[in-house]
């Protein structure tokens, strides 16, 4: 599963949330976690970020490492590839790999994964804008996190219109459409549970 999306929309903290659910209902399956952060290029340091926010990774069953980008100019590393290909020799039940905070067209990890997330928050401007992200096309699911916030359910029904718009699934309801709304910080968060059960079915019909 690669997740992706703006930097500061809870990637982590949603990583968390799935991650708790699955070691939860699979006590005998072990989960593998990858995330990137971005390098700065003007000190070439990074803040490794994401073990401040996925608390689940201290399970026994859990595997996880980080990495910067170092050189490359995307939201993951170079050395992604690679350390999925070792994972899957290892038979992890489930690899997750988080990007770094992507832009509007950045969908280097699609390639990689066999199912891709895109999270993002209601604040993303104008209804327009949904027509310059690129991971609208290629997403299978979709999460507008901090669902809390002003406008969320406005955007849940603009992103929802776009990700129909994208996909040409004009005959389905727009109900249908992979887009979740969730609060990731919130406790046992009905939306995460939706999409924690959707992506589930999703991984069981392509693995």
């Amino acid at each position: 599963v690669g997740i992706t999306g703006t930097g500061g929309a809870g990637k982590s903290s949603l990583i968390d949330e799935i991650a708790l659910r699955f070691l939860r209902d699979y006590p005998e399956k072990r989960l593998a976690i990858l995330c990137c952060d971005p390098t700065r290029k003007r000190t070439s340091g990074a803040l490794l970020g994401d073990r401040l926010r996925i608390n689940s990774a201290s399970n026994s069953r859990v595997y996880m490492r980080s990495f910067a980008t170092r050189e490359h100019a995307g939201e993951i590393s170079g050395a992604v590839g690679d350390a999925l290909s070792v994972l899957r020799a290892c038979n992890f039940d489930l690899i997750i790999t988080e990007t770094a905070g992507a832009g509007q067209s950045d969908a280097a990890i699609v390639p990689l994964v066999d199912v891709a997330l895109y999270v993002m928050t209601p604040e993303y401007g104008a209804a327009s804008q949904l027509e310059k992200i690129g991971m609208l096309d290629f997403a299978d699911l979709i999460c507008i996190n901090k669902f809390d916030r002003s406008g969320a359910v406005d955007a849940l029904h603009d992103v929802r219109k776009q990700y129909q718009r994208n996909h040409h699934l004009f005959e389905r309801p727009l109900e249908e459409m992979p887009v979740f709304g969730a609060i990731a910080s919130r406790f046992n968060d009905d939306g995460v549970a939706a999409l924690y059960h959707a992506l589930l079915q999703l991984v069981n019909e392509r693995c």
